[in-house]
């Protein structure tokens, strides 16, 4: 009978060789299997390792980022930022950008038509002379924040600074606080030592820099990316913004990974020959059957090819030298 055989394999200690005692199956059908680990993949889950500054408003809800570092790319997801904190004293917090170009289109009018304008103006002359530091003002808020106060400095009858006097508590970024035209007013009053006239209140947006003490986020994989490593830290970067964010995450677990299934389709040798051996001195194998008994055959000599199908040949009552057997699928 003429037997065709496909691959072989040489006993031996190289790349491709096989070794006594091992599993000689090659495996035929590949799965999806959820217990094997890549050692690089798509991002799976994330835990946040530092909660970063520099990001818009999340009190409505999470925003997307993209991420940098590690040893993969393309991941993108969301974060979102939890509970409430207080305020960090002496902290600066910004005008809203409403405000800001409503003060500076005061300042305009008063530079173009002379008309004296300002946010804060002296009622005797109309001129925009007023300047000094407030005591600290009460504050009103768009969200659940209470009881934080500021300190307004006024330069030539513009707000040029605002820092946090009292913490208060209960605030989320993305805030907005306000001061009224009375408490206002009255504060100017001190400062000026009269009347003044304050043209509008003052709104000042909270940021995750103004937060502390309560502050975290949540982080969602939106899309996993490739090439990632468990324990790979990512700075977040959040996505059609200018801000630049710097909270990061570490990569807790990956995707799965394709992995071949060992039973039941591998595929195991047909034949086995040998290199030495005479019929006067032939040599003997152990082998393991596919019904996982081992026997002992022999007869082998130089050249023969012996059909016989096995999973591994293992080296207890083998005289054949590794090097010396070939195997034949």
């Amino acid at each position: 009978m003429n037997l065709s055989y496909g691959q072989a394999k040489t006993g031996g200690a190289g790349a491709t060789d096989w070794a006594f005692g091992t599993d000689l199956g090659i495996a035929t059908n590949g799965q999806l299997n959820a217990n094997i680990t890549p050692l690089r993949g798509d991002i799976s889950t994330a835990t946040v390792t530092s909660l970063g500054v520099g990001y818009s408003s999340t009190i409505n809800g999470p925003i997307q980022c993209s991420v940098s570092g590690g040893t993969g790319s393309g991941a993108v997801v969301t974060i979102e930022t939890t509970n409430a904190g207080i305020l960090i004293a002496d902290s600066v917090i910004n005008p809203t950008a409403s405000f800001t170009t409503f003060q500076n289109s005061t300042i305009l009018t008063y530079d173009v038509d002379n008309s004296d304008y300002s946010f804060v103006r002296d009622t005797a002359t109309g001129a925009n002379t007023v300047s000094g530091t407030t005591t600290a003002l009460t504050t009103t808020s768009s969200g659940s924040g209470t009881g934080a106060t500021v300190l307004l400095t006024i330069t030539n009858g513009s707000v040029t600074n605002a820092v946090i006097s009292a913490v208060g508590s209960g605030y989320v970024a993305g805030e907005i606080i306000s001061v009224s035209v009375s408490d206002m007013q009255a504060a100017m009053n001190v400062i000026n030592g009269g009347a003044t006239v304050i043209l509008n209140k003052i709104d000042l947006f909270i940021t995750e820099s103004n937060i502390t003490n309560g502050l975290s986020r949540i982080v969602n994989v939106l899309n996993g990316g490739s090439g990632y490593t468990v324990a790979d830290v990512l700075t977040l970067q959040e996505i059609g913004s200018t801000e630049t964010g710097t909270a990061t995450i570490t990569v807790a677990t990956l995707g799965i990974a394709l992995s071949l299934n060992s039973s039941p389709n591998n595929r195991y040798p047909r034949a086995v020959k040998v290199s030495t051996g005479t019929q006067a001195a032939p040599k003997t194998i152990e082998f393991v059957g596919l019904d996982d008994v081992n026997v002992i055959i022999g007869g082998f000599v130089a050249g023969g090819v012996f059909p016989f199908s096995f999973k591994q040949i293992i080296d207890a009552g083998t005289d054949a030298v590794l090097g010396d057997i070939t195997i034949l699928y």
